[in-house]
């Protein structure tokens, strides 16, 4: 799952990115705001993390920015910010959670953890999804296991593979792979096909089907 990051202090940016990365997420930090905002626009997010007190677009906007796209997603607010008037603003423009710093990396690793399953079980899933033919892929840590064994997958797969699950018997377009495999970055179209190819490679045949000029879709049996 891809995680956003915006926090203005370098060394606890780099911590929290780490320790999450060691988790098996994939984050995108950001230092500031506008930047953040410019990569928002064109890239989607399973969960969100936001520094209040920032440089450019602080906190709140960035808030506001992700909600006039997406009421859904959850949103983490972290501050040092202990008034109330901070905490009820921010929950006012639809953040799902306030952390005051300092906190403790477990901490907040059990409230995105609560967060993800809680989307998950809106949409009467788990995190653990079962494919067909042996194969469950594991949503929140990103595995493909067929029956007990784990089949290796590069990180494109998996973005790729919790994409398709994520939207399971139906179609995903060329223009969404591109957003949030590729974070809308520069690519040539023989790379996603090349991705493709190696994960269909790994499922049994017929379970990724092409739909030509338009996108993919994964089939569950």
């Amino acid at each position: 799952m891809k995680i956003f990051l915006l926090e203005d202090d370098f060394s606890l940016n780099k911590i929290i990115k780490v320790s999450l990365q060691n988790k098996g997420f994939f984050v995108d930090s950001f230092l500031e705001g506008y930047s953040a905002v410019d990569v928002i626009i064109n890239t989607k997010y399973d969960l969100y993390i936001l520094d209040l007190n920032v440089l450019g677009f602080d906190g709140h906007k960035v808030l506001e920015i992700i909600r006039a796209e997406d009421l859904n997603v959850p949103v983490i607010m972290i501050s040092a910010e202990m008034d109330i008037e901070n905490i009820k603003k921010s929950y006012t423009l639809g953040c799902n959670d306030y952390i005051k710093k300092p906190f403790d990396f477990e901490e907040l690793f059990l409230r995105i953890q609560y967060h993800l399953s809680h989307i998950k079980k809106d949409d009467n899933q788990d995190f653990i999804i079962d494919l067909g033919y042996d194969f469950s892929f594991n949503l929140l840590e990103q595995t493909l296991h067929k029956s007990k064994h784990e089949i290796e997958l590069t990180s494109k797969e998996k973005l790729l593979l919790s994409l398709l699950v994520k939207n399971i018997n139906n179609t995903i377009t060329n223009e969404m792979i591109h957003e949030y495999v590729w974070d809308s970055k520069e690519m040539e179209a023989v790379s996603m096909r090349s991705i493709v190819h190696k994960l269909k490679k790994k499922l049994k045949n017929g379970m990724i089907i092409n739909l030509r000029g338009v996108g993919y879709k994964l089939i569950s049996l």
